[in-house]
């Protein structure tokens, strides 16, 4: 209905509590994570701004449960002004940054700005070992994104025990199945006890062609990851990701905890991982950084926020 209220952004306010900041910081360059935070940059700021993109907000929420068409709008509106107000836009995947372009195609300049910078990981002291009795661990949240739902399908239906870590219990009367939540950890060393990652995801368009950040971080530690089929980016990992849907989950599993299969695929893991370090996948960042510091002839002063 045309003139309903919507939620209340919060971007404006962040954006004054920030600008003071950066202000004073007298900064070359600014990276907002996200574009809540981001939306800082679309004031008169003089620095080259960045926009450190996890994904297109207005599309996570058109997909989000009991989405509020006049809030998605609002968000889009929002969202744009970010889009159309930095120099940069950071992707995080070739998947997201093709996906951004194919939404914006009638818009060159939004082209031009953005730029694959991936999913990195630091690289663990700590490893994982086979195990004849495998044990799967999903480490994340839990809002529709990633489905808890499907996390609770499988954890019914798997001989195989899944724990799940996060900051909030996931738990809900309404999931047809118990997750066996194992709380909050500041290290993921406990990474090193499992035999598998898991990641679970939502089917929308957009999940489909997003990127996720456990793939680096599972591989680090050494583990395989199980991954929805219908996600794109595990496909890129043929030797260490395996696809699964609510059918074949446990054959899958099954199939990969032989020892032979499982430490071929934790070491293809690990040497995905030292591929995504952050070392190397932040280049791209560093090119435009570099670029700044030749324009200005000092090295810039970066604020990141997020």
């Amino acid at each position: 209905m045309k003139g309903a209220k919507t939620l209340p952004h919060i971007w404006e306010f962040i954006a004054d509590q920030l600008e003071p900041q950066i202000r004073k910081g007298e900064y070359d360059a600014v990276i907002g994570r996200g574009q809540d935070v981001a939306y800082v940059l679309t004031r008169p700021l003089g620095c080259v701004k960045i926009l450190d993109m996890a994904n297109i907000l207005f599309l996570e929420g058109y997909y989000a449960w009991g989405a509020n068409l006049n809030e998605v709008e609002e968000t889009f509106d929002k969202e744009m002004l970010v889009f159309n107000s930095v120099d940069h836009i950071l992707s995080p995947h070739e998947l997201l940054t093709d996906y951004f372009v194919d939404q914006f195609d009638s818009d060159p300049t939004l082209r031009e700005k953005i730029v694959t910078v991936k999913l990195g990981c630091d690289m663990p002291s700590v490893f994982a070992s086979h195990s004849p009795e495998p044990k799967i661990a999903y480490a994340g949240s839990y809002y529709y994104i990633q489905d808890p739902y499907l996390l609770a399908q499988l954890t019914r239906i798997s001989p195989f025990p899944i724990d799940c870590y996060g900051a909030k219990d996931p738990n809900r009367r309404f999931l047809p199945a118990r997750l066996n939540y194992r709380g909050y950890s500041e290290s993921l060393d406990l990474l090193a006890d499992y035999q598998f990652g898991l990641i679970a995801v939502s089917r929308d368009a957009l999940r489909q062609n997003s990127p996720a950040t456990k793939f680096p971080y599972y591989f680090s530690y050494g583990l395989p990851v199980l991954f929805p089929e219908w996600m794109k980016e595990g496909y890129d990992y043929p030797d260490c990701a395996i696809p699964f849907n609510e059918e074949n989950f446990v054959l899958r599993v099954r199939e990969a905890s032989k020892e032979s299969s499982w430490s071929a695929m934790s070491e293809a893991a690990r040497k995905t991982a030292q591929r995504l370090s952050w070392d190397k996948t932040l280049v791209p960042l560093a090119v435009i950084l570099k670029e700044k510091e030749h324009a200005v002839g000092v090295h810039p002063g970066i604020a990141s926020g997020n």
